[in-house]
């Protein structure tokens, strides 16, 4: 098949995603295409965005669940690194590589926020289960990523960079926890039908303070929300209720 037939399908069987077959249907034909393709921007994103979905809603295992959120942060900082923007940024040879890449994504271009937010989305979620230190150690870079993203478009994938901040400060020892409630209200407030954001919300902030009604009040509330409130995103929203009825099912256990 050629580049342009790879795509298509790549493209149907995403619409499809919901599927879970289809969902990883649509990962291999992007990963063809990304062979014949490695600098076309669009393309890397859609890998790793695809690569994301089936870490976060199919797979089980926690081994490959973590392979496929590296193998979608390396699709995405690839093609931000094959961007006329970072290739012209500075010498490669003469800079360390990490303080590059910083200084680069703190000045990126409107046209990179989606590499630049797939590759956080997902280096995010692997770090999620990784000793405090790991996570500590990206830190910055990742900070410096989400930052420029709500710079250039606070609303990104509909309140991405608030919704991830949300889940990051509750999650980093040290940071005040009021500010993973400000970020989590103003994602909620610039998305309110995306419902991946009250099930992160419930995950991480209200357990961690010990928010038991508040807790179930927002699962509660994506499982009776409707998911097609925001068609784009129906198919995440669907896999966030049954999240949210998994999560209820472990109430108990999560606040004793």
């Amino acid at each position: 098949m050629n580049s342009e037939s790879l795509i298509k399908q790549g493209k149907a069987y995403w619409e499809k995603r919901a599927n879970p077959k289809s969902a990883k249907m649509a990962a291999l034909f992007f990963e063809k295409a990304v062979e014949l393709n490695p600098k076309k921007l669009e393309l890397a994103v859609s890998l790793s965005r695809a690569y994301f979905f089936q870490g976060y809603y199919i797979e089980i295992d926690p081994a490959i669940r973590d392979t496929l959120y590296l193998k979608g942060a390396n699709a995405a900082l690839t093609g931000f690194k094959n961007t006329t923007y970072f290739q012209s940024f500075a010498d490669t040879t003469s800079v360390d590589n990490s303080k590059l890449q910083i200084s680069a994504i703190s000045q990126a271009p409107v046209e990179t926020i989606p590499a630049l937010y797939w590759w956080a989305a997902n280096i995010g979620r692997y770090l999620t289960t990784k000793p405090v230190l790991t996570r500590i150690e990206s830190r910055e870079i990742i900070e410096t990523a989400m930052h420029r993203i709500a710079t250039l478009d606070e609303d990104y994938y509909y309140g991405g960079p608030t919704r991830f901040f949300g889940t990051f400060y509750s999650r980093l020892p040290g940071v005040p926890l009021d500010r993973a409630k400000s970020n989590f209200d103003q994602s909620l407030a610039d998305s309110p039908d995306y419902l991946g954001t009250r099930v992160l919300r419930a995950r991480y902030y209200h357990t961690k303070l010990g928010n038991r009604d508040l807790f179930e009040e927002d699962l509660n509330y994506v499982i009776n929300a409707d998911p097609s409130a925001l068609p784009d995103a129906m198919p995440e929203n669907l896999y966030e209720q049954e999240k949210a009825r998994e999560l209820l099912k472990h109430t108990s256990i999560l606040f004793e």
